[in-house]
Formats: C-alpha cells, structure tokens, sequence
C-alpha cells in the first residue's frame, strides 16, 4: 500500500491517499468512495477494509479520506469533524485527490471505476470530472436532496438538486445502484432521482436487497441475508465485465 497527502482548501488541514496495487498492470483500478465522515483506517474492522482484502488480485483500490479536524480516528470520523467545511469544499478534495492520481499515472485510461457508498455517491455527483472518468459506477443508497432542516456539517450546504444531477443526465457509463428495501437514511424518492437521472448510461442496472437497511445489513437477522462483501463484489465484478463490450 502506497500513501500520499495533500493539503486541503479547509484550513490546509491534510488529504490522505491510500493506494492499493493490482496483481498486474492491466488489473482494473477500483476508487471507494465511504459514506458521510466516512474514514479509512488501513486494517480496521469497516466494510472497506473488508472489501479491499477480497479484492486481492481483481483490483487496485484507492481510498481518499478528505480532511477534517482531530487526532484520532475516533475524532476525525464524526461530524464535529467538518465543523466549518462546506460541500464545495469536500468535492475540492476530492478532486484534487484524483488530480493528483491522474498526474501520477495511477488511475489508468479505460479502466477506472467506482464503487461509491451513500454520501460518497452524493460527492460524486459533485465531481462531475472524476465521474466522466468513469467507465462504470456502483452507488450504494445515494442521495440527492437538500434538507433544510439539517443540522450536520456538509449537508448544510448540499448543492441544489439540479446541479447534482445534471452531470449524471451525461454520463455514458456503466450505471447500477444498490440499496437496501428496508432503507430509512435516505428517502427513496431521492435515490428514484439519481437512478433516472442515469438515462444516458450505456447499461442502468438496479439492485434492491429485501430484508436490508441502508448499509445493506440485515433487518431481521433470523432471515437469510446475503454476504454484503461478497455481493458488493460481484454487482462491481459483472459492471466491470460488461463495461468492456
């Protein structure tokens, strides 16, 4: 694993890269992009971590943890984290984060995805240069809509609805977004508009997991439930796939 930083526009305060390589140098290049103050740790107990490891072999991985305030990861994955820091300011970074990645040859032509979990799959959208990028995106519960009544940090200033969802209105693409039935986070009314919104994708696919929240865990652990890794991975796997047809 290779780790860069950068200095954000947020009080200079860091940027950390984190750079898995592929088996080969041809291996498909896969960004994960965690949900609202979402931190990678290398080796942590978290969904990344866990994907990452059965990743081995299928996918170099890149990570960015935009910046936030605190010491410990404990302080720097809650929301008094992004006191201060506007939406803008979260998409700058990453931003320059795959600016920087695209200088430095790590994010290959024709062979970069996205796996984009909630809040991250609402930054993407804000990004509209790393999602042209894109030859195929997975968003997991995403969103789109302001509410005004908030009181976290970033969702404050959450661009209006239109400007999030024109660039996707674009994107010609792998598309597929999975979520969970059972999800009470994010309305399906604004994961209904993301998912039309994709009308210019090469191929839109949509997975809705019965029995699941918003993190695609079970409701109701006496059910039987899939494996979220491993389906994470073969949703990812089959837009890979077909993205080369």
């Amino acid at each position: 694993m290779e780790k860069f930083m950068l200095s954000s526009s947020f009080q200079s305060l860091p940027i950390e890269i984190f750079y898995y390589p592929g088996a080969e140098k041809d291996t498909p290049t896969l960004l994960l992009l965690k949900g609202l103050y979402g931190l990678h740790v290398p080796g942590s107990a978290s969904w990344d971590t866990d994907f990452i490891q059965v990743c081995q072999g299928k996918f170099a991985v890149i990570c960015v943890n935009t910046a936030r305030k605190g010491g410990t990861p404990e302080h720097r994955s809650v929301k008094e984290a992004f006191e201060g820091k506007t939406f803008e300011q979260e998409c700058d970074d990453l931003e320059k984060a795959f600016e920087f990645l695209l200088a430095s040859g790590k994010i290959p032509e024709g062979n970069f995805h996205i796996l984009a979990n909630s809040f991250g799959g609402t930054m993407l959208l804000g990004t509209p240069k790393v999602l042209e990028r894109a030859v195929s995106v997975v968003m997991i519960g995403s969103g789109c809509g302001k509410s005004e009544s908030t009181t976290k940090p970033l969702l404050q200033t959450l661009s209006e609805e239109e400007k999030l969802l024109s660039p996707l209105r674009e994107y010609a693409g792998i598309f597929a977004f999975v979520r969970g039935a059972n999800d009470t986070v994010v309305p399906k009314v604004s994961q209904n508009k993301i998912i039309a919104s994709a009308e210019s994708a090469k191929v839109s696919l949509v997975y809705t997991l019965p029995n699941a929240n918003h993190d695609l865990s079970p409701t109701d652990e006496k059910l039987l439930h899939v494996n979220r890794t491993e389906f994470l991975l073969s949703v990812v796997s089959h837009a890979v796939k077909i993205s080369r047809f």
